[in-house]
């Protein structure tokens, strides 16, 4: 997430995913639209591409709400950040995030080579979280059986994504 703040802070915008299927090398799309939904652009960002993979080496999925993506400066950013609503997150907080980053785990959902997603993820919150809608949830712990999740989800909304950066927002 600090590597988004810094994209943030310097170009007054988050990044559009990179495509599912990652066919432009881990670059972010020109443009997105609505709740995007693809994977962490690392080239864009400058990262390696093991720095956007969990410990099963499968990669991140990353979501933002394009609005995000719109903005040419920090203070527009700050303005517009009353109407990020795009995405949605259920059984946590904030209710509709601005930025989503799940780690699958094994019980499957991650985004696979070709743009699918691994099997495994075949009900409740776990399949929520692999089916690119925008919509997010988060729940207990179930290590197996037909209620499963092991997904680990990263959800931030505005102000607590610039205040647990510390980036500070222009007076509007």
């Amino acid at each position: 997430m600090a590597v988004l703040a810094a994209e943030l802070s310097r170009h007054g915008h988050l990044p559009c995913p990179a495509p599912a299927d990652d066919a432009g090398g881990g670059i972010a799309a020109a443009g997105c639209s609505d709740a995007a939904v693809g994977r962490v652009p690392a080239a864009s960002l400058g990262l390696p591409g093991d720095a956007v993979v969990d410990g099963w080496r499968r990669p991140f999925t990353y979501a933002v709400d394009a609005r995000a993506t719109a903005t040419d400066s920090l203070a527009a950013w700050c303005a517009g950040a009353d109407g990020f609503d795009a995405l949605s997150l259920a059984g946590g907080s904030p209710a509709h995030p601005v930025v989503v980053l799940v780690a699958h785990g094994p019980g499957g959902g991650a985004l696979l080579a070709d743009g699918g997603r691994a099997p495994g993820a075949t009900d409740g919150a776990e399949a929520e979280n692999a089916d690119d809608d925008g919509d997010f949830a988060i729940a207990a712990f179930v290590a197996g059986g037909s209620d499963r999740f092991d997904d680990r989800v990263l959800a931030y909304g505005q102000p607590a994504f610039t205040g647990v950066h510390g980036i500070i927002c222009p007076p509007s």
